[in-house]
């Protein structure tokens, strides 16, 4: 029998209606199972289109009694773009949800029928094969949930979405859905993404792991590649403004990964995105610095297996970093650990970047070693003086820092070598010896011995924030290692490093956590104090007040280039201080200018210059109680300016 409303029914795609007899009559046939009888016959009835839209979505199935068979699943709905292609992943994969199903026939198209409906409708049907018992009483048990599901999500996409996700979509369905939300972005927000996000995302999909993709949905995916092209937007935008200074913009995004199996519930974690500029050829900044940086703030956490993303541009100025970070506990982010690495990973990342550097080789002068050994003969003069040793730095390798040692000790028949000496201390230090000279009698059973030997201790302890090596901490550290196993040594070229190193401490202390959040900045400070002498002898509390107003001048450092007359001063009964803009490569010069016109003495004025994070900075203190002086200084200071 042909009822009236399949006979006017028309295709939704026009360039078929010539060649499509088959489509035609597979439609004709669908919609006749799937529209009840009484609706087609009363075409005259004036709430006809009400009660059939009502109807719909019609999803009806084969009534399967025995294995092996075949399914059949029939739909009829409103149409919706990729609606059909839901049906299609929905039963395949789901209706069997451990194994993919084979489908023996897949039949789509859309529709109009005038008579019943304005819409553009879908028809589809889909007939999978059921080869054994087993997989028939599981399609029983699935068929009604996947109908519910199917009448769902063929009315709303965001149905559609989420049901999949929840299943788990396959690789190709996730990209599509990713490249659909990419999409919709453009078009919502024209002015924040353009078409240069799509290049960003397939470099994304392409590079990033398969069993990424599985374990996040498709949002979280969507999340991560706008926020890399946003943020390596606003980096080269930063850049253009300021080349010659360090910018880190990061983002962090809450998620929770799929589930391995139906009884886990999802595992929260953090997602960390970086995006830095490097402003020297050799610089690298790689995913283990970043969780370096990481554990400083939330030492707790640990990196989720193969989350790393990097992407370099082109010129190799820019680089992101993606980074996944969990509890070892399995438990949620609170909103103060994200504020606290939210306020400190910027500042602290931007003096993290590693220099790459060549091994530095410097071959043994033989003839200072000799001349270094006579040098600390003279000092034993009795037999009860104190070993005497010079160290020299001579090799950095990747893995090692390398010192000659020249020891001169006393010694007599009955003494340890040091060999000895060092394997029962049981230090950290691997030492290699080369010679052992007498070099002079002391008295009838004592002789001066003078040994040579190479010593070398482990880089990583000795790394600063920059991952540069820190050879005065390294060179202590062979000094107490060297007492603890031949007791206490006179450093004798390290008398003045010694010193340096006990005001640096006691400064740091003085400045307390001010001086671990800027730990390089005040170690540059430090080391660029002039005459070298003063880093020895001054007073760790005016150290602190010049450090403090030089922080003070940074912070009121504006984002466009500073006036000269942007200077900052600090006046007191027995000092006053200033702190200048170092605006160009020639202002040491006009340091010594200015101190050679106030003719003061070496100790009473300390200055200091150096560039951080592309600023320059310069200072001066004046040591003095004398008010005329302290007068001539500040307007020498305003004259240079």
């Amino acid at each position: 029998m042909m009822f009236t409303a399949v006979e006017n029914f028309e295709f939704g795609c026009e360039p078929l209606q010539e060649n499509a007899v088959y489509y035609r009559e597979g439609a004709q046939d669908l919609i006749s199972k799937l529209i009840p009888s009484e609706l087609l016959d009363s075409s005259d009835d004036p709430h006809l289109k009400a009660r059939f839209n009502d109807l719909l979505p019609l999803v009806t199935s084969t009534e399967i009694v025995r294995a092996p068979t075949t399914l059949s699943i029939q739909l009829l709905c409103k149409y919706r773009q990729n609606a059909c292609y839901f049906l299609y992943e929905m039963v395949s994969r789901w209706l069997l949800p451990r194994r993919r199903m084979n489908v023996e026939l897949f039949f789509a198209s859309d529709v109009r029928l005038p008579c019943l409906s304005e819409d553009l409708l879908s028809v589809a049907e889909i007939v999978v094969q059921i080869k054994s018992i087993q997989e028939l009483e599981e399609v029983r048990r699935n068929l009604k949930q996947i109908e519910s599901e199917l009448r769902l999500g063929v009315v709303s996409h965001y149905h559609a979405r989420r049901i999949l996700e929840f299943k788990g979509l396959s690789s190709d369905g996730k990209t599509a859905m990713i490249q659909e939300k990419i999409g919709s972005l453009i078009h919502s927000r024209s002015k924040d993404y353009d078409k240069g996000i799509f290049s960003q995302m397939q470099h994304f999909l392409v590079t990033c792991r398969e069993d990424f993709k599985t374990l996040r949905d498709y949002h979280h995916i969507t999340r991560i590649i706008s926020n890399l092209y946003s943020v390596q937007k606003l980096l080269k935008q930063n850049i253009e403004v300021f080349p010659a200074k360090r910018h880190v913009i990061m983002k962090f995004l809450k998620t929770k990964l799929a589930a391995t199996n139906k009884k886990e519930s999802g595992k929260p974690v953090l997602g960390i995105l970086a995006g830095l500029n490097f402003l020297g050829e050799h610089e690298v900044f790689e995913q283990s610095h970043l969780i370096e940086a990481i554990l400083r703030y939330l030492p707790g956490v640990k990196a989720v297996e193969g989350s790393a993303f990097t992407d370099r541009s082109k010129d190799a100025s820019i680089q992101m970093n993606y980074l996944e970070i969990e509890k070892s506990d399995g438990g949620e982010f609170a909103h103060e650990e994200v504020q606290s690495l939210r306020v400190n990973l910027p500042e602290y990342l931007k003096n993290h970047v590693e220099q790459l550097t060549h091994p530095i080789f410097m071959p043994r002068n033989e003839e200072e070693v000799l001349r270094n050994i006579m040098i600390l003969a003279r000092q034993l003069r009795f037999v009860t003086d104190m070993p005497q040793i010079i160290l020299s730095f001579d090799e950095l390798r990747p893995q090692e820092i390398c010192f000659t040692v020249i020891l001169l000790r006393v010694q007599s028949v009955e003494n340890s070598s040091i060999a000895d000496l060092f394997s029962r201390a049981g230090t950290d230090l691997e030492v290699v010896p080369d010679r052992i000279r007498r070099v002079g009698p002391l008295g009838r059973k004592h002789y001066k011995e003078a040994t040579v030997f190479r010593a070398s201790l482990k880089t990583r302890p000795f790394l600063r924030s920059d991952h540069s090596v820190d050879l005065y901490r390294a060179r202590d550290h062979m000094v107490s290692e060297i007492t603890k196993a031949v007791g206490e040594v006179r450093d004798y070229n390290g008398g003045m490093i010694h010193k340096q190193n006990e005001v640096l401490v006691s400064l740091k202390q003085t400045l307390g956590k001010l001086a671990e959040h800027h730990s390089l900045l005040l170690e540059k400070f430090f080391y660029s104090l002039t005459p070298v002498e003063m880093r020895s002898v001054m007073d760790p509390e005016h150290l602190k007040q010049l450090f403090l107003l030089l922080l003070q001048s940074l912070k009121c450092d504006l984002p466009f280039q500073k006036k000269t007359a942007d200077w900052q001063f600090r006046q007191e009964e027995k000092r006053v201080m200033a702190v200048l803009p170092l605006i160009n490569s020639c202002w040491k010069a006009k340091i010594a200018s200015l101190l050679q016109e106030l003719q003061l003495p070496s100790h009473q004025i300390v200055t200091f210059a150096f560039d951080f994070e592309g600023k320059g900075s310069a200072g001066l203190l004046l040591q003095s109680e004398d008010p005329s002086l302290q007068k001539r200084f500040l307007e020498a200071i305003e004259r240079s300016l």
